[in-house]
This record gives C-alpha cells, structure tokens and sequence, in this order.
C-alpha cells in the first residue's frame, strides 16, 4: 500500500525545520590541547617520567546564548514573564547565562622514558560535552564568558611505542573505558557583526573515574588553547 503524505504537512514541516534551524547558534573551535599523563601504581604512588604531549582539539557545539530572552519575555504574560518583569536583575542574570552542547575530538598524547627506555603515548578521543557559563559584556563588542565543563569521551585509536613495540591502546583497560570528564574554561569574544564573532579560548578537565585501591589507574589532564567562531541568527 502506498503511503500518501499530505502536501501540507511536508510544507509545514519544512517551514518548521527552516524555523528551528533558524533559531540555532552554533559554534567551531579547534585548538591545541597539551596533556599531563597522571599514573599511579598499586601502591597509591604517583609515577615519574611521564611528560606532556601535544594534540589536537576540535570541538562543533550548539550555542545557547541566553537563558532567557529578555525582549520576548517583555511581549508574554505569562507568571513567568510577570515574574521577571518585576524582578530586573534576575532577568539581568538569566540573560547572561549561557550553554553549549557539542562534540568533540580531542588527540591526548604523552612520552616519557623510565631506566632510559624512551616511550610515547599517541590518542584519539571521540566525546560529548555541555558548557555552562556567563557571559560578561566588556567595552568594544567584547566580552568574556566563564564556564563550567562536563564530557564523557571514549577512545577511538591510539597506539603506545615502547622499545621499538607498538601496542593498540584501545584494548588496554586503562585507556578503553570511558572517561568523565569536567573542568572549566574561558573565553574572550569578539564580536564582528550580527552573524558572527570570534573568541580565543582556554580550557582545563581531568578525569573523574574512580580510582580502585590496590590498583593501577591512569588520570588525564588536557590543557586547550583554541580560537573558535560563533554563528549567530
């Protein structure tokens, strides 16, 4: 049996996404993230010898720029809209407030050497963050905007080389898990025009899992220093 859809709901449909679509900010930030190897052996001891290694960072982020919209809430009459007309700097506040949800790729290298054995540490991540933050406007279409950071990422390749030996990370237990992350970040913004600004950007998490006396874990602790654009409707 043929399935008929009706016209209109297509074009109702398509008029929906345009409009959705429409709505959305949407940001693009690569960068460099530099990361410290945290190891800690069975006995509770932080191990020597690992140092930072340099990466990768690209993150693609739905932007949220404000928790509410102060001119469409001044247009409503609901409870809510009546709510912060009264109460002007908690409206303030609210505007301030921001969020991204994305994803993003982020290469956690490391190289070491331990009794002269000389080693590195070569990763690829694939994750998923939210960013909470505010805004804080500055002179010159500037702004700063502080935020608080959660990711959960999972090892998509990686390969360790000790001893003229490579090793697939991705079924090492250390490395295959995978890994909560959170942190903060800031970003300086600049705005160039009602479509788009440009921000430099800064950002530190570490691993959140759980370490398990009597036994060996391996913390990671990227550092990203990025520049970003911001699409704006």
């Amino acid at each position: 049996m043929k399935l008929i859809i009706p016209r209109s709901l297509l074009i109702g449909t398509a008029l929906l996404l345009v409009q959705v679509a429409y709505g959305q900010q949407f940001k693009l930030t690569q960068g460099i993230a530099l990361t410290q190897f945290n190891y800690q052996n069975e006995q509770g001891q932080l191990v020597d010898g690992l140092k930072s290694g340099s990466g990768l960072s690209f993150q693609l982020a739905f932007h949220k720029a404000s928790l509410v919209d102060t001119t469409q809430q001044k247009l409503e009459q609901t409870p809510f809209a009546i709510y912060l007309s009264q109460n002007a700097k908690i409206a303030k506040l609210l505007s301030l407030l921001n969020y991204d949800l994305g994803l993003q790729f982020t290469q956690m290298n490391a190289v070491g050497d331990i009794q002269n054995n000389a080693f590195s540490y070569q990763t690829d991540f694939l994750g998923v963050n939210g960013k909470f933050g505010i805004r804080i406007p500055l002179p010159w279409k500037t702004a700063i905007n502080l935020q608080g950071i959660a990711s959960i990422n999972k090892i998509v390749h990686g390969n360790q080389l000790l001893m003229n030996r490579y090793e697939d990370l991705t079924q090492d237990p250390q490395f295959s898990q995978i890994k909560f992350m959170g942190g903060y970040g800031a970003e300086v913004e600049k705005r160039f025009s009602d479509k788009l600004a440009g921000y430099v950007s800064y950002q530190q998490t570490q691993t959140l899992n759980d370490q398990p006396e009597g036994q060996s874990t391996l913390n990671f602790k990227p550092t990203v220093f990025s520049v970003g654009i911001r699409f704006m409707n």
